[in-house]
């Protein structure tokens, strides 16, 4: 998808869905309205027969008449067409999909295998993501009531009570929890029981970007949070690759790093975003605020920067393991070839803002994102204390003057 035949918005590009037919790779699904009735239209790029470049769009439900499908990409083509809404036919919706039909559909043995691993290792995420966000919102707790021991609470620290053999440990996770609920509770003047209603949306919300870790706690879990540090890998590997590359393909190289870089900032802001929300737990029970629509929207942006890297990444993987083979040139520049030829671009409008209706509102909004971006590294979880010291000097001294003038 060329730089300049981009969609305006990600819905109107559509959503990978992952078929297991080699003539159906990188297909997507989008929404339209043909007056009042909701249809879906698959757009599948470079279809057998057609010269290269060309999409090919249809009627979703005429996907099977392409050809042999197994029951596994049938019954994708099935759960696609029962969406009812656009919300269904986000990427991590779609994931969810095509894991659910490789777990019950899958092609042999290892596929069911891999899907399953994939579904149990989501429920590991969810359960670690809650531990780690309770152990944040404890050490938030301590810090505001100088009490050492909430402080130095971590997600370990909490793994280890639950799996004490005394009653003792059980009784003391309980308190603690209670504790915290009873924090932010009177931080944003809710009741008890309608933050502990709130606590699994947000952490439902907050499982693909993994574990709430504090300054130099390792991440590893959550979705979306390893498919951004493989895409920065990947762009890694393609950029170390470069010297090697003949000549002719060095423009193609070129344009897979220059889209894998606009990727990889369009997300960096929205993680920007996370962060600033991170810094303070207590305050996203405060339903006022909308903290739930907030990481809604941050997942749908997320998502969709992501979607379509995948296999981009793993037809570079393959060709890259087997380069040093007879023909392993050929075949990295094949690589090359075709992920420059379909390597996932931001749409207009999702890049540039300026193309849709701005308020003032939103522009500060904007503004205050790349500052808190440079205030708080996502991928290293380190504070730029000294960008942070400037701005607290700078409010300071402008709150001084504000004094003055009164």
């Amino acid at each position: 998808m060329s730089a300049e035949n981009k969609p305006q918005t990600f819905e109107r590009r559509g959503t990978t869905v992952t078929f297991h037919n080699r003539d159906l790779a990188h297909t997507r699904v989008r929404e339209y309205f043909h007056g009042p009735v909701r249809q879906l239209e698959a757009v599948i790029p470079n279809y057998s027969g057609t010269r290269r470049g060309e999409l090919i769009v249809l009627p979703w439900e005429q996907i099977g008449t392409l050809g042999a499908l197994n029951p596994r990409d049938q019954a994708m083509i099935e759960a696609v067409a029962h969406t009812k809404t656009i919300r269904d036919l986000d990427p991590i919706r779609m994931r969810e999909a095509c894991l659910r039909c490789d777990a019950e559909h899958g092609i042999d043995d290892e596929v069911v295998a891999q899907a399953r691993r994939l579904v149990d290792k989501d429920d590991e995420d969810k359960a670690m993501v809650r531990l780690s966000f309770i152990a944040e919102l404890t050490r938030e707790c301590g810090i505001e009531r100088g009490d050492p021991l909430m402080m130095r609470t971590n997600t370990k620290t909490l793994m280890d009570l639950m799996g004490g053999k005394s009653g003792r440990s059980k009784i003391d996770l309980d308190l603690l929890i209670e504790r915290v609920m009873i924090f932010a509770a009177e931080r944003t003047n809710s009741t008890v029981a309608e933050v502990k209603t709130y606590l699994d949306p947000l952490v439902g919300m907050l499982t693909p970007f993994g574990n709430v870790t504090a300054p130099g706690e390792p991440k590893e879990n959550g979705f979306l949070y390893l498919q951004h540090t493989d895409l920065i890998q990947f762009r890694q590997e393609v950029d170390d690759y470069q010297p090697q590359v003949r000549e002719e393909l060095l423009p193609q190289v070129a344009l897979i790093i220059t889209a894998a870089d606009e990727c990889i900032g369009y997300i960096n802001e929205r993680l920007g975003v996370l962060n600033g929300m991170l810094g303070s737990l207590a305050d996203m029970f405060d339903q006022n605020k909308g903290a739930i629509e907030r990481l809604e929207t941050l997942r749908r942006d997320i998502g969709y920067g992501l979607d379509g890297w995948a296999d981009m990444i793993q037809l570079w993987r393959e060709a890259h393991r087997g380069r040093e083979a007879i023909g392993g040139d050929r075949a990295m520049e094949r690589a090359i070839s075709r992920i420059a030829g379909y390597a996932p671009r931001i749409p207009i409008r999702e890049l540039n803002p300026e193309h849709s209706i701005l308020t003032k509102t939103t522009k500060f909004e904007t503004a205050g994102l790349k500052m808190v971006q440079q205030m708080h590294n996502w991928e290293n979880d380190r504070p730029d204390y000294e960008l942070k010291a400037r701005v607290e000097r700078a409010n300071r001294r402008l709150a001084g003057e504000a004094e003055g003038e009164e």
